[in-house]
């Protein structure tokens, strides 16, 4: 598929009378990708991929996409539709997915991940992996431009996976996230080890580790990694697909047990130090022990008497501060002066505008690592004069660089508020920040009220 022919002629253009061709974002060797709309009360964003029909494997990858729209999980992103359209002439394959709003492809240029986030990626990700493999499938393409944010969550794409055991065509241009047996074998969930490994040690590197395809060496994977992250790539790029580690495996070394040496529970630290006999507890109480308890008993009855007996003392007494009797004739209320019924607000409200913008300050630098867009929405609570009483993230993706300077800069909007009836009101907005290479974009919309 020509990309120029793509973008040029294609955008504008409707698929099988549903989803509009809004923006050309992508191309691959077979595959063009365009930014469409799902209808509805509220239009969702959504991705449509373009095939000839023509194209190798194109009709096994349109029965597949019949299969794999039924699967489920919240770290995998959905496939809506797939089918087969006429184009310009052509016979193509499409399938609509999720829109991711960016990829960890994005934000490992810009910087390495800290140990926090490498966690926070690798949780979903098994989560997402195990459930593939117990449903037969094999991801076959995990990397970081496949590990993408919908929304505010880390999702894996499944426009493009594999039974598990179907054969692997050998391929001259494989990548170094295709593990050793893909070049000549078949998919398995070994294969998925090997390709989280590669991704977990670039995600924290910035580059993925050093390794030739055509020797039997495990990859090199850099001293200076933190542990356990080190530690698990090493068991997931085994040459041996056999003796690489299993997502249960990744899971214990990601979680391990509590140490032994920390004491179970809050009691074992004030436990007294010669813990080894505890029979003592368990012996009978000395003469000194019964004589103490009988004397604790006797104290405990006098005061039970004496409080008996200042109870009853007390009855006895004449209620001589208890209120008169009341005479049962009824005491005529005075009559309150009659008021005219106020009338019902109007509740008339007038929406809020932008009064003031702040664009966040991007360096030119990191404007250039950017690769498509980078979106962060911010949601600020605007007090009743206008200014930003609050401000947090409604989505904030991969990149803690591009939120921080979103996050700033909405704090010094400022809003010409609202009005109900007249009178000026707290409001909430969303502002959607998009960074791009040649420069930020921000849209506001109003929330509330």
């Amino acid at each position: 598929m020509n990309t120029a022919v793509t973008r040029n002629d294609w955008v504008g253009r409707v698929i099988n009378g549903r989803f509009p061709l809004l923006e050309w974002l992508a191309s691959t060797d077979q595959a063009g990708v365009f930014r469409t709309e799902l209808n509805g009360p509220q239009p969702q964003k959504a991705v449509i991929r373009l095939m000839p029909a023509t194209a190798e494997n194109a009709e096994r990858r349109l029965l597949d996409w019949g299969v794999d729209v039924k699967l489920s999980h919240p770290h995998l992103m959905r496939i809506f539709e797939s089918g087969r359209t006429p184009v310009g002439g052509a016979e193509l394959l499409y399938v609509v997915t999720e829109y991711a709003d960016e990829s960890l492809a994005q934000v490992i240029p810009e910087r390495p991940l800290s140990a926090g986030e490498a966690r926070e990626m690798l949780v979903p990700m098994i989560d997402a992996l195990s459930y593939l493999h117990g449903e037969g499938k094999v991801h076959g393409n995990v990397k970081p431009a496949n590990v993408m944010v919908v929304g505010d969550r880390l999702k894996l794409p499944i426009d493009n996976i594999h039974s598990a055991g179907q054969s692997a065509k050998p391929s001259a241009r494989l990548a170094i996230y295709d593990a050793p047996e893909i070049a000549s074998g078949e998919y398995s969930p070994a294969a998925d080890l090997w390709a989280l490994g590669i991704t977990l040690v670039e995600s924290l590197t910035q580059h993925p580790p050093q390794w030739d395809r055509w020797t039997k060496r495990d990859p090199v994977v850099p001293a200076d990694m933190p542990q356990p992250f080190a530690e698990i790539a090493r068991q997931c790029l085994r040459h041996d697909p056999a003796k690489r580690a299993t997502l249960r495996d990744v899971k214990a070394l990601l979680t391990p047990p509590p140490s032994l040496e920390e004491p179970a529970n809050e009691f074992d630290q004030i436990a007294p130090p010669d813990v080894g006999d505890r029979s003592e507890a368990f012996r009978e109480p000395t003469r000194s022990n019964n004589r103490m308890v009988a004397m604790i008993g006797g104290i405990v009855l006098a005061l039970i008497v004496i409080v008996f007996a200042l109870t009853r003392l007390h009855r006895s007494q004449p209620a001589s501060s208890a209120a008169p009797p009341q005479s049962s004739a009824v005491t005529p209320v005075p009559a309150q002066p009659s008021t005219p019924p106020s009338s019902p607000p109007s509740n008339k409200t007038s929406k809020g505008e932008v009064a003031e913008r702040a664009m966040p300050e991007v360096s030119a630098s990191a404007n250039h690592t950017i690769h498509g867009k980078v979106n962060v929405n911010v949601r600020v609570n605007v007090d009743a004069k206008g200014s930003v009483a609050n401000a947090r993230f409604d989505s904030h993706g991969l990149s803690r660089y591009f939120a921080a300077r979103a996050l700033d800069a909405a704090r010094k909007w400022r809003f010409k508020p609202p009005q109900v009836d007249g009178q000026p009101v707290p409001s909430v907005w969303i502002l959607r920040f998009q960074f791009r290479r040649n420069g930020p974009e921000v849209t506001a919309r109003e929330a509330t009220p």
